[in-house]
Parts: C-alpha cells; sequence; structure tokens
C-alpha cells in the first residue's frame, strides 16, 4: 500500500489488497501471538511445557503434505481463507485459558490450522508475482506487516501488564480475521484445481521420489534441516532465560518484540532486493551466518544489552524466510510447487516435534547457557555447509531449472 508507485501497475491490485491484509495482521501478531512463550511461562508453564508450546507450529507442519493437495482440490484461495479463519477463532478460547495445559492446547490448534494454509499461500504468491519482482513485492508487503507491528507490540506490552491475556488475546484475534476480508479480494485463478492429478503420498514415500529427482533440492533440504533444529534447540529457552534469568516484565517485552519488528521491517526491504539481484543461496549464507549469533548473545548475556543485539538480529532475519518461498516457487514446475514446499514443511515439523524437546533436556543436563552455546555450533555448522552448497550445486541447479522451463 505504502509502495504502490514501486510495484509494476499489472500486479498493483494484487498487492494493494495483499499489504492491507498484512498491515493487519502485523497488528493481530504484536496483540497475541508476540507474546505467547512469555505470557505461558508466567502463568505457570514449566520447561517441558514451554517446548510443546515452541514445538507447536511445527507439529502443525507434519500435515502439510495432505493440506497441499486438499488445497490443490480446493483452490488455493477458498481453502486459505478457510483454514486461516478457524485458525484466528481458536483464540477466543483464550478466555477459558486459566491454566498452563489450556493456554497450550489453544495455542496448538492456532498453530495447526495456520500452517495448513501455507502451501496455498505459497501457490498464491507464485501465481500473483511474477519471478523477477517477487522477492520485492513480498518484501514491501512484509515490511508493511511489521511496521503495524512496532505500534502493535508496545501496545501489547503496556496492556498485557494492565489486563488479563484472556481479554486482549480474543480482541487480537478479531483484527486477525478481518485481516481475511483484504486477501480475499486478490484475484487468483480457479483453474489450479487439480482433476487429474497423479497419487501422492505422505513422507517417506513422496519426499524419497522428488529427492531422487532433484537432488539439489535433497541438499538443500538436508542442510536447511540442520540449521533449523540448531536455532529449535535454543528456541524454548529464550521465554525460560527471559522470564527466570532476567525477569522481563510484558511492557519492556513488548519493547523488544517492537525493536525486533523495526529490523523486521528493515529487513524485508533488504532480503526482497537482495534475493532478486543475488540470489536465493547467497541469501542463505548471510542468514545462517547471523542467526547463529542470536543463541550466542544470549549465552553470554548477564543484562539485556546482548539481548537488544539478539532481537535486532531475530527481527532481521526473518525476512530471509522469504528465500525459502522464492527458492521453492524458481526451481518447481506450477504444478510441483505445493508439493515441494509441503516436503519442505513437513521436515520442518519433524525438527520442531524433536529439537526444542531436546533443547529443554540439554538445559537440564548442562544448563541454560551451555545448550544455547551447543545450539549456536550446530547453527554456526549450517553455515559452512550452505557455502559448500553454493559452490556444488550450480550442475543439479541448472538441471533443475531447464526441466521446469
Amino acid at each position: 500500500m505504502f509502495f504502490n508507485r514501486r510495484v509494476p501497475l499489472f500486479i498493483r491490485e494484487s498487492y494493494y489488497y495483499d499489504s492491507k491484509a498484512a498491515i493487519l495482521w502485523g497488528i493481530f501478531w504484536g496483540l497475541s501471538l508476540a507474546f505467547f512463550p512469555v505470557i505461558a511461562r508466567k502463568i505457570g508453564a514449566t520447561s517441558f511445557q514451554i517446548a510443546l508450546l515452541t514445538s507447536a507450529p511445527f507439529l502443525g507442519s507434519l500435515f502439510t503434505l495432505y493440506w497441499s493437495r486438499l488445497s490443490n482440490k480446493t483452490g488455493k484461495m477458498k481453502f486459505l481463507l478457510r483454514v486461516k479463519i478457524l485458525a484466528r477463532a481458536t483464540i477466543f478460547l483464550m478466555v477459558l485459558a486459566i491454566n498452563p495445559w489450556i493456554f497450550i492446547a489453544v495455542v496448538f490448534l492456532n498453530a495447526l490450522f495456520e500452517q495448513a494454509g501455507s502451501p496455498a499461500y505459497t501457490g498464491i504468491m507464485k501465481e500473483i508475482y511474477p519471478d523477477s519482482f517477487r522477492g520485492r513485492a513480498m518484501g514491501y508487503v512484509a515490511s508493511e506487516q511489521a511496521l503495524s507491528a512496532i505500534f502493535a507490540c508496545y501496545v501489547g506490552g503496556v496492556l498485557l501488564d494492565r489486563m488479563s491475556y484472556r481479554y486482549i488475546f480474543p480482541l487480537a484475534a478479531v483484527i486477525g480475521i478481518y485481516s481475511l476480508a483484504h486477501f480475499r479480494k486478490i484475484k487468483t485463478q480457479t483453474k489450479n484445481k487439480t482433476r487429474n492429478s497423479k497419487p501422492q503420498g505422505f513422507l517417506p514415500s513422496e519426499a524419497i521420489n522428488v529427492f531422487r529427482k532433484d537432488r539439489s533440492f535433497f541438499y538443500y533440504s538436508l542442510i536447511f534441516f540442520i540449521f533449523g533444529f540448531g536455532c529449535l534447540l535454543a528456541m524454548p529457552l529464550y521465554p525460560i532465560f527471559l522470564v527466570d534469568i532476567l525477569h522481563i516484565s510484558n511492557s519492556l517485552m513488548g519493547i523488544l518484540a517492537s525493536l525486533s519488528s523495526l529490523f523486521w521491517m528493515i529487513s524485508y526491504i533488504f532480503w526482497g532486493r537482495y534475493i532478486d539481484k543475488r540470489g536465493a543461496i547467497n541469501s542463505l549464507i548471510i542468514s545462517f551466518l547471523l542467526a547463529s549469533l542470536i543463541p550466542l548473545f544470549y549465552a553470554i548475556s548477564f543484562n539485556l544489552w546482548f539481548i537488544i543485539l539478539a532481537s535486532s538480529i531475530s527481527g532481521f532475519i526473518i525476512g530471509s524466510e522469504l528465500v525459502r518461498i522464492s527458492y521453492i516457487a524458481k526451481i518447481t514446475k506450477d504444478e510441483d510447487v505445493q508439493t515441494y514446499q509441503g516436503i519442505d514443511f513437513s521436515l520442518m515439523g519433524i525438527r520442531g516435534a524433536t529439537a526444542p524437546f531436546l533443547g529443554v533436556g540439554l538445559m537440564n543436563l548442562v544448563g541454560i547457557r551451555t545448550a544455547l552455546l551447543i545450539s549456536f555450533m550446530v547453527t554456526l555448522a549450517a553455515f559452512f555447509l550452505m557455502q559448500w552448497f553454493r559452490t556444488h550445486s550450480s550442475l543439479f541447479l541448472n538441471r533443475r531449472l531447464k526441466e521446469v522451463s
């Protein structure tokens, strides 16, 4: 919406509705999702329950191959709207979340249905934005989303110090549902409902077939799995560190989330342009290196200064999420993009179902700071592996691009 003049005329209408929906989603996120882990810890969630909460979005990813086929049959836009409305409506149940288990159950349901729309969303982005401008267009949209999140996080932190989350979170859900009223106005083709689709299985059968045909995607997925696993080792430890060691308030958490959102906004503008100019692999290399610093800064932190640096970096690398969408959209045929995205998200679900619990186990075994250093070493290893991939993947990628064209 704010970048209309920078967007080509033939995609400006889609961009306009996409950005309006994103601005409202940023408000929804800043008033609710940004505070889920910290609030859970403050109401008495154990380290295991924090790990379960952390894994919730990723456990939902395990069903992505099923969601991919179902969205192909139903129609991308129709399916996405249904599951996203259902996901955000579940947050109304927060009025009943009087203990950690109910709280986590609501978060799990929300994450399950939010993830269900991911393959359809990738397919819509591939359809409405051309390859040559997709990174920038999505970057503009996401930066507007982050701008609204900056203010929403600050307001959310202040409100949560004065009012119960049981009322703030359902109010945010109303805004989240309203955002879909704008997204549904994006014009998409309806012909993508599959009529004679080939039968496809779940992991491992379908993934094995794809990996055999596309070795580049296999190596990419393996390295990204290592990176994501390293990040998830530390993810449940962050709210525990903030609440138990630094004794952070909701207002201060809101300020940190606003700071992260500021760099989130900057990052999408940067990454959108960088992806279009330098490519996905170079973008991943930089984001892997920066991401490895987050657990390192937590591990050596005894006050807020390193946490501020970590929050800034975490916001800045969020924009690199565009890389995954852009990379998969580029290397696949139109009819395969949701299958590839489904495999990618299913692998995310596998690591999300294991790494957070291993991270908590390491914390209990060797201490929270040592566990964070282990996370740092794993993500740093993925950085070096991605550099290897850059120098060895050209042959595989060129073959795949010839097939796509």
